[in-house]
This record gives C-alpha cells, sequence and structure tokens, in this order.
C-alpha cells in the first residue's frame, strides 16, 4: 500500500504541479478570462472519456499496466511541453493540445489506485488503506503550491515542467516494481462483458452526485483565488502560495480521521462537510486581510480532507469489486469535469465580477448542496 500510495501521489502532484503553473503564469502571459476558460477545460474536458474508457480498460487488462502507461504517456508529453516554452513563453494553442492529452490520461492512475485497494488489504483495513491513498488527493495541492513558486523564480516557465517529467518517472519505476506483486494478488471475479450489471443504489449516485457538485463549486477557487489574492488581499505570489500551503496542509493532518468517520454514514459526513464548508468560506471570501484569509483557508482544508477517503472506502463497499474499475473510472471523470466547469465559470465571470463575490456564490451553492444531499434518504441511512 505504500507504494502505491507513493505512485498515486506523484501522478497526482504533476497534475497539480502542471495547473497552478499554468494558472498563475495566463496573467502575465496576456491570457484572457476567455482563454484562461478554454486552457482548464481543454486540459479537463478530455477526462471524461479517459475516466469513462479508462476505467474499463482497468477491468480489462488490469491495474498496472493502465499506471504504467498513464506514466509513460504523461512523461513524454510533459518533456514536449518543456521544450516547447523553453524561452519562457507559453504558446496557447500548444498548451491547449499537450494539456489535453494529458488529461486523457491521467484517470487511468486514478481508477487503477483505488481498484488495487480492496487487493492489497481486507475489508477491516479499508478506510485506513483509503485514507493512506488519499495522501494522494491532499498533499498534491500542498506540494503543487509550494513548487510553484521556486521551480518558476530558480528555472523559469519552460524548465519548470521538467519537475513533473521527474515525477511521472518515478510513478512509471513503482508500476514496474509493483508489477511482479500483481501475479500475487486475487482476481476480481469478472464475468466479461456478458456479466449482467446491477443497478446503482441511490446511495451511490448520490454519493457520487453530491461529489460533482462540490468539485463544481470549488472550480472557480482555482481561477479566480489568483485574481483574489492579488486585487482583493493585495499580496502576490508569495501569499497564493502560502494560502494554498496551508490549505494542503491542514488537509493532511485532518486525513486520519477518514478512517474514523467512514465506520459511521459516509454519506451524513459528507453532506454535513459540505454544508460547513460553504459556510465558513462565505465570510472568509470578503476578508482583507491576507493572515486572516490564510488562516480561514487552513479551517477549510481541514474540513476538506477527510472527504475523498471516506467516499473512496463507501464506493468500495457500495459495489461489485469486479466493477471497481468502471465505477471509479466514471466517478473521476466526472469530477475531472465538475472542478474545470467552476472554474471556466470563475473566469468568465471575473469579467463581470469581483473575486469577492464569485466566491462567495461558490461557497453558498457548496452549503446548499450538501443540504439537497441530506434529503436522500438512502444516503442518510446508509452505514
Amino acid at each position: 500500500m505504500r507504494w502505491l500510495a507513493a505512485g498515486w501521489t506523484l501522478a497526482s502532484t504533476a497534475d497539480a504541479f502542471l495547473l497552478f503553473v499554468l494558472l498563475w503564469s495566463a496573467g502575465p502571459q496576456g491570457w484572457s478570462g476567455q482563454q484562461t476558460a478554454l486552457l482548464v477545460v481543454a486540459i479537463r474536458l478530455p477526462a471524461v472519456a479517459g475516466g469513462i474508457l479508462g476505467g474499463r480498460a482497468v477491468d480489462r487488462f488490469g491495474a498496472l499496466p493502465m499506471i504504467l502507461l498513464d506514466a509513460v504517456a504523461r512523461t513524454i508529453l510533459m518533456a514536449a511541453l518543456a521544450v516547447t516554452s523553453w524561452g519562457g513563453e507559453l504558446q496557447i494553442w500548444i498548451v491547449l493540445a499537450i494539456g489535453a492529452a494529458a488529461g486523457t490520461t491521467a484517470p487511468l492512475s486514478y481508477a487503477a489506485a483505488r481498484t488495487l485497494v480492496p487487493r492489497f488489504v481486507g475489508p477491516g483495513a479499508l478506510g485506513k488503506a483509503n485514507a493512506m491513498l488519499s495522501i494522494g488527493d491532499q498533499l498534491p495541492l500542498l506540494l503543487g503550491a509550494v513548487l510553484t513558486g521556486p521551480a518558476l523564480g530558480l528555472f523559469g516557465t519552460g524548465p519548470a515542467f521538467l519537475l513533473p517529467v521527474a515525477m511521472l518517472l518515478g510513478v512509471a519505476a513503482i508500476a514496474v516494481r509493483l508489477r511482479s506483486a500483481e501475479q500475487h494478488l486475487p482476481t476480481t471475479a469478472s464475468a466479461g462483458p456478458a456479466r449482467r450489471r446491477t443497478r446503482r443504489p441511490p446511495r451511490v449516485i448520490a454519493l457520487i452526485a453530491l461529489s460533482v457538485v462540490y468539485y463544481f463549486t470549488y472550480g472557480p477557487y482555482e481561477t479566480v483565488t489568483p485574481y483574489f489574492v492579488r486585487d482583493h488581499l493585495g499580496s502576490g505570489l508569495g501569499g497564493y502560495t502560502l494560502i494554498w500551503s496551508l490549505f494542503g496542509a491542514a488537509a493532511l493532518l485532518t486525513l486520519p480521521l477518514a478512517a474514523g468517520l467512514s465506520r459511521h454514514r459516509p454519506g451524513v459526513v459528507n453532506a454535513v462537510g459540505a454544508i460547513i464548508w460553504g459556510a465558513l468560506m462565505i465570510p472568509l471570501a470578503f476578508v482583507h486581510d491576507l493572515p486572516i484569509a490564510a488562516i480561514g483557508f487552513a479551517i477549510s482544508g481541514a474540513i476538506w480532507g477527510p472527504y475523498s477517503a471516506i467516499e473512496t472506502t463507501a464506493l468500495h463497499r457500495w459495489t461489485d469489486p469486479a466493477d471497481h474499475g468502471r465505477i471509479f473510472g466514471t466517478q473521476r471523470a466526472l469530477l475531472a469535469i465538475a472542478a474545470p466547469l467552476g472554474a471556466a465559470v470563475g473566469a468568465l465571470g471575473i469579467d463581470h465580477l469581483s473575486p469577492a463575490a464569485i466566491l462567495a456564490i461558490s461557497a453558498t451553492a457548496c452549503a446548499l448542496a450538501g443540504l439537497a444531499a441530506l434529503t436522500i434518504r438512502d444516503l442518510r441511512r446508509s452505514r
């Protein structure tokens, strides 16, 4: 599990670092709000096909070969991005093409890693194992934020993309290392295309739907936060790095709570978490002081920390193991498009509304999504 968690963390960090660098560089590169929105959608939209088809590929061809495929493909793409932007100028159409290709393969590692968890550990250890794996969901926020400033300052835009190249080479090495262990793992009881697919229970659909809305309302924070930091807080790259670093660090600190929280009613836990997160971020959007905003982001990160691991454990227990590739691939596809669509809406809105107003609207929608989820009876009662 430790090697699997390390591999997923590296794969996710490479993705987060790419997005942080591109979003921060959008302003200095002279890209408009429409171009920034197009960039985010172009990077994330292909994940819909990558997640749906990739999840089925995981069930069909095995998890580790798909992780290796993703690592090799994205290594080549990040190297190409480094070469084409070596002089410091990012050509928007080149970035769009390479980002779209990288977004297509990235869901493979997500679905594959989660499919392997129940095969590495027993049912009683799922909560702890998913908490360990979810380090790869939270740590990249911290690492991506921490590495963006130094990488751009020391190396420049083009050479900075060699960092994700190194990360993805590490993912490939871990996949090769784990490949031999896969031969000793039990196979899932898939009966191929003829196997009858059971109808998803309402709790599964509701839990994933909550996450989709949660990620959509979080999306504007990706594109609007740079404007919020510069125009509203009067800070620069240091302040931007600070608030996201604290968010990621706090999420990591509360991640161990996921194992205990997942033993109760995970749907209720995550719905209430969404309500509290939104309620906290509404007034925070109107804060003008960087230290106070940083503390608020830290608290919001602490609330967010256990969310993904709780959801993953619930889906492991509520669905057929032979279907996990399909489940998590589809889930990743939906989440991968929800966040960038929200980010695109935020980027478009910045031309008409203040950063604070956009963030407040997003936070309100998140809280309402949590309240709506609590109206689903099957989600409330399922343990």
